[in-house]
């Protein structure tokens, strides 16, 4: 067996100091420590040094000094292991706490939303005759919707439910005795999608994903067909082919006109710098066919327009946002474009616009518009 250094009997000498023996304890204390707390660890030092002592190794005044020196390293010992363990519960009971209701592990890629709103609306207007046409009513409006995104898969699939029927709002008024006329639930969205690194494909009735001011394109328009979009650094490309007319084919005769489906097709290119400026150049048109709106009667109502031939649009949406010092945002925003075919519009007998021979197309629009702040907050 080797022999302990310290209790060498050739020479009966204490090789070890007394700092160094200290040192061997503190490391003696720490072993005690890899293992579960105990009092009997106090209890080994206590005999440990006894025998020290009794070998004359140590002296009755050292035994003290050396016992409190290895209680002070195992009671910081004992907290750094308790402060351990507290931080390693935290980490996987609070970081990784599960959400407040938990979902089937089937639905795990399932997100739901949804929003309600009640408004007050109000209208001043008067008829080309000069009658008061002012209006005031008090709406609701309920949206619920849910993305399922397939597991390890880039697409994910889209519903939307809305109230009311008309293409451009989802608004429903009160009044009709407390009916529930105005009150159905109907399918706003309802889309597949296809996501890559830096594009994406969606097919379906789906949100519009181009940027158009307000005064161009209505935000509860939701458009149907296909859209595809790719970012290359600063730059958004957008395009999308859609489907605003479904003609009956079978209506056709010979001696009457053709019958045709009619499309939708744009294309944008948006530009920002990241600090709040963008602008975004966008064409429009559509394909001319013979729609009328005989079948879909989408337009209806107060916005109706029966009539969309020769519509071929560019346009250049522009905003940019900023803060004040005080942290108030604030946007200047607007748009400028013209119909290429505003003049056959404008003279077309057949055109709701139509006023008399010789008119002038009026074939250009611009609007510019500032905005303070938010009226809404996500979430």
């Amino acid at each position: 067996m080797k022999k302990v250094p310290f209790l060498n009997p050739v020479n009966n000498k204490a090789i070890m100091t007394t700092r160094t023996l200290a040192r061997s304890l503190r490391v003696l204390g720490v072993l005690f420590l890899s293992s579960p707390i105990s009092h009997s660890q106090d209890d080994t030092t206590d005999v440990l040094i006894e025998v020290l002592v009794r070998k004359g190794i140590l002296t009755q005044v050292e035994a003290p000094e050396i016992k409190a020196e290895v209680s002070s390293v195992m009671e910081a010992q004992k907290t750094e292991i308790v402060n351990a363990a507290v931080a390693q519960v935290e980490s996987k009971y609070v970081s990784e706490a599960p959400p407040s209701v938990p979902m089937p592990s089937a639905l795990s890629g399932l997100q739901l939303y949804g929003n309600a709103r009640f408004r007050y609306h109000y209208e001043n207007r008067e008829s080309r005759s000069g009658e008061n046409n002012d209006r005031s009513r008090w709406r609701y409006r309920l949206r619920l919707g849910s993305i399922y995104s397939f597991k390890e898969s880039p697409f994910s699939l889209g519903v939307q439910f809305e109230t009311a029927t008309s293409n451009d709002s989802n608004n429903t008024n009160f009044g009709g005795f407390f009916d529930k006329s105005g009150g159905g639930i109907n399918v706003g969205r309802t889309y597949l999608a296809y996501k890559g690194e830096d594009w994406r494909i969606t097919f379906g009735k789906h949100e519009s994903p181009f940027y158009l001011p307000k005064m161009l394109w209505d935000g509860d328009l939701n458009v149907e067909g296909l859209s595809e979009s790719t970012t290359l650094g600063n730059w958004t490309f957008t395009a999308g082919q859609y489907i605003i007319d479904e003609e009956n084919e079978s209506r056709e005769v010979v001696v009457g006109p053709s019958v045709a489906d009619d499309a939708l097709l744009m294309a944008q290119a948006a530009w920002s710098n990241g600090e709040g400026l963008k602008f975004a150049p966008i064409f429009m048109a559509t394909t001319g066919g013979t729609s009328n709106f005989s079948e879909s009667g989408t337009f209806a109502g107060a916005n109706s327009v029966r009539y969309f031939h020769d519509f071929v649009v560019a346009a250049v949406p522009f905003e940019y946002g900023f803060k004040t010092d005080n942290g108030a945002s604030h946007k200047i925003y607007g748009v400028w474009g013209t119909n290429f075919k505003g003049d056959e519009l404008i003279n077309d007998p057949d055109s709701p616009f139509f006023d008399g021979a010789g008119q002038s197309s009026k074939n250009q629009f611009a609007n510019l518009g500032y905005q303070f702040g938010s009226a809404k907050k996500a979430g």
